[in-house]
């Protein structure tokens, strides 16, 4: 966590440092990142960062923190929903905020990348913290939409959330990989493509047919 000097910056000042961190961050990945050249893309001394923060991986978590802060105030309320339809295109607007989030933020995935295999001590705890509280979230959604018959029952909900919060990390790899060379068409597609993942995966099999479009089953 930062140190309280850096809390007590005026907020543009404090912006200014992290926005420099990111830039490297997500252009070098933590590993090859210059914490030099971050101080001095910051305009700051390097006594005057060892007041702000422990360490590289102390700057790197707060400004990936502040990241997040951001992404989930652009996503907002989750829509409401009262039945297994609406609760998919809540899921579907839900995918679609979060993509527009990354388009109008295209630092966000090379910021990431360096939580997909981190050596770091510190970002390894902070990585199993995210997907602890994202695993949780999940199971919230799994609980709701089961309520609701949107989401199957024959499986364990503990074994359910942790297979979409596997899809979920499985896109956020691909992503994160091959962000900068998708299309315009490519991008527009992606809410879908990542909605009707989810459907596949999580919803009864004559819901997810119906959602998706395709023909029913043949009765026996």
């Amino acid at each position: 966590m930062p140190r309280p000097r850096f809390t007590a910056l005026d907020p543009e000042r404090r912006q200014a440092i992290l926005d420099a961190a990111i830039e490297e961050f997500a252009r070098d990945g933590f590993d090859g990142a210059s914490y030099n050249q971050i101080i001095a893309r910051a305009g700051i001394s390097k006594g005057a960062m060892y007041y702000y923060f422990d360490d590289k991986a102390d700057l790197y978590l707060t400004a990936l923190g502040g990241m997040i802060e951001r992404l989930f105030a652009a996503l907002g309320e989750l829509p409401s929903f009262d039945d297994a339809r609406s609760f998919w295109g809540a899921m579907r607007a839900l995918i679609a905020r979060l993509l527009a989030f990354i388009a109008d933020e295209p630092r966000l995935p090379g910021l990431a990348k360096s939580l997909l295999a981190p050596r770091d001590p510190a970002l390894v705890e902070a990585l199993a913290g995210y997907m602890g509280q994202t695993t949780g979230l999940v199971a919230g959604l799994v609980d709701a939409g089961q309520r609701l018959g949107a989401i199957r029952s024959d499986l364990p909900t503990p074994l359910l959330a942790h297979l979409l919060s596997g899809l979920g990390e499985a896109l956020d790899r691909w992503l994160i990989d091959r962000w900068s060379e998708l299309s315009a068409d490519e991008l527009a597609a992606l809410p879908d493509l990542s909605a009707n993942l989810f459907i596949r995966l999580a919803a009864p099999l004559p819901l997810a047919l119906e959602l998706l479009g395709a023909p029913s089953e043949p009765s026996s």
